[in-house]
């Protein structure tokens, strides 16, 4: 049978575990008045990292196992022993993995390059084009302003019919 708990070894438990809880954390559980909440709240702190741990420590496994691979997948093709298909098959199936991520990212990158080349080529036909305009204004202004519009030599002459 299983002891219940009295308040003086829940107030122990939470004192010796303040030390793992962050200091959000023990504002929250100093925030509330009942032992039994800070002692629920403590033991939800603490499983939420022991969780966390947990996933870390299966995210290392699986980065120590494909290191792992490929180690002796590389000593494999070094020392050419072609006989050892499962070290073979568990190397080329790491390495198949990363080259399509490479060449997808590769794709990706290319891609996002080409959106902001043909951005940029936008941008300099626009300002092209309002130079452009500027420059056309400022030249039919200075033919305004000399008299010579559209012919620089044409000579215009009043031919009267009245004898």
């Amino acid at each position: 049978m299983s002891k219940k708990l009295t308040s003086e070894d829940k107030k122990r438990y939470i004192e010796t575990s303040l030390g793992k809880l962050s200091e959000q954390q023990k504002k929250v559980v100093f925030g509330t008045t009942n032992i039994d909440a800070q002692y629920d709240k403590v033991k939800r702190y603490i499983r939420m990292q022991k969780d966390k741990q947990k996933e870390e420590h299966k995210y290392l496994l699986d980065l120590a196992s494909k290191y792992r691979h490929i180690l002796e997948g590389l000593d494999c093709l070094d020392n050419r022993l072609w006989t050892d298909e499962k070290k073979i098959k568990a190397f080329t199936a790491i390495l198949d993995g990363y080259c399509d991520k490479g060449v997808k990212l590769v794709e990706d990158n290319n891609r996002r390059r080409l959106e902001h080349l043909i951005s940029q080529r936008e941008q300099c036909q626009k300002k092209y084009a309002e130079e452009l305009e500027r420059y056309n204004k400022e030249i039919d202004e200075m033919k305004m302003r000399i008299g010579d519009r559209d012919s620089a030599n044409t000579v215009t002459t009043e031919v009267s019919l009245i004898p």
